[in-house]
Formats: C-alpha cells, structure tokens, sequence
C-alpha cells in the first residue's frame, strides 16, 4: 500500500507537559495515536509505553520473531487482526502492571487509537476516545465510537452530538489502557480507495474542531503537513485547552 503520512504534537496552550504520544512506522504499516492521563506526569509514560510496547510486538512479528501473548489472548495469532488486537492487550498489561508496582504511576492509563496497514484492507483498532475518521471526497465519517459517558449518552438519544465537547462530564473514559488487568479492545477493518485519507487524533483536537472543518482542511491542502499543521494551529486559536495530536495518511495507492 502506497501512502503518504505526516503527524504533529503540540502541548496545546494550558498544560505543562505533553502527555499524547503517537506511533508512525510506515516501514511496520502501523500508525497510532495515544493520549494519557494520570498526574505527576504518569499519564505522558502510560502514553509512551503503550506506543513502545505496540511497535515492539509489531516489529517482531515483521522479523518472524516469538511472539509475546498477551494473558487475554481469545483468538490464534496468525491474522494481523489478532496480532494487532495482541499487541494492544500486552500494553494494557505493561501499564497496569507499572501502576501496581510503582506508587507514582498509580491510576495511570491511556487512549489509543491504532491502524495497521499490512494488508489491502487497513485494520483499526482502538481503546478510550481518540479517534479516527475516515474521508474521501467531500465526505468525512468518525470510524470509530468514543468509549465515554458522553459518547454513551449520545447513543442512548440522551444528548445532543454537538453537545459532546462542551459537557462537563466529556473526559471520562470508560475504557482505557491500564485501569483494569484484561481490556477489550473495539476492531474493524477498513475499505480504502486512492485518495482516501485516515485521520487519528486525540480529543485535544476533536473537541475543539469540527468534522467538517477537519475535512475542509484536509481537502484544500496539497500535503498532509500542511493539514496537520494548520488543524493543530486552529485548536490553539480556540484555546489549546489540552494536548493536541494528530496523524494524517494519504492514501496513494491501495
């Protein structure tokens, strides 16, 4: 699979630290984005472990090395659904494991938002509410469903869409990477065409930018540095109030 790719992090204008991390190995075919919580800083390692420990398990399934189960593990290993889905369960383990063993982790966790393109048909995967959409055209859609009490009320007809980024109660999770020693994680594969983009971002940008804008952003730019750049730009013109991560894939030939 042909693509091209950018991808930016900024801390926003209110938080110290950044505490999103994000993947991009297009050698791999996998690209992710995390964004953790969790304070005295815990929240920025809950991120990065969960971004080292999915590269690690797929880089060693690329080198046909043993590969590490996660204790979790439901299905065979030998798709890249399954390897993709164990990779994510072994970081949830790590980063629970860190938060028991060490008192300053305590409580840590993460997001993350993952795809993997190791086949025609991209694999997405993700735990908590960073996102991914999915545009082609004139059109954008959210390919996957936030794991939140907002986002839960939502589908119970309870709250408006438009509402969700402005509720008091929109960061809580309730899924996430480390709260909990088994997780599930939600899986999908995708049907790409040429010109299709994939988008990942964390809520730093999707509560502040409107799908639409996203689409106008991405479709009137030529490169996706430009998109990133100028998305991460507008969150900050709208108060940067959290981490802003995002990661753009163009895809040039499925």
């Amino acid at each position: 699979m042909k693509i091209r790719f950018a991808v930016a992090s900024d801390m926003g204008r209110i938080r110290k630290n950044n505490e999103d991390a994000f993947l991009a190995e297009p050698e791999l075919g996998i690209f992710a984005v995390a964004d953790g919580m969790g304070g005295h800083a815990s929240g920025e390692i809950a991120s990065r472990m969960a971004i080292d420990s999915l590269r690690e398990s797929i880089a060693r399934a690329g080198k046909d090395e043993e590969i590490t189960l996660s204790d979790d593990i439901t299905a065979t290993i030998s798709s890249p659904v399954n390897l993709l889905v164990n990779g994510i369960r072994l970081a949830n383990q790590r980063i629970y494991k860190a938060s028991k063993e060490n008192q300053a982790y305590k409580g840590m966790g993460t997001t993350l938002v993952a795809v993997y393109l190791s086949t025609p048909t991209p694999i997405v995967a993700h735990v908590g509410d960073s996102r991914l959409y999915h545009l082609r055209g004139q059109t954008i859609k959210q390919a996957t469903e936030d794991h939140s009490f907002v986002w839960e009320q939502y589908k119970q007809g309870l709250m408006a869409r438009e509402a969700l980024s402005s509720s008091p109660h929109k960061n809580i999770v309730t899924r996430a990477l480390g709260i909990e020693p088994t997780i599930d994680v939600d899986v999908q594969e995708l049907e790409v065409q040429q010109g299709d983009f994939l988008f990942l971002c964390s809520d730093g940008l999707s509560d502040l930018v409107q799908d639409e804008e996203i689409l106008g952003l991405v479709s009137k730019t030529r490169h996706p540095n430009h998109a990133c750049e100028n998305l991460i730009h507008l969150a900050n013109l709208r108060g940067g109030k959290d981490n802003i991560t995002v990661l753009l894939i163009q895809i040039d030939s499925p």
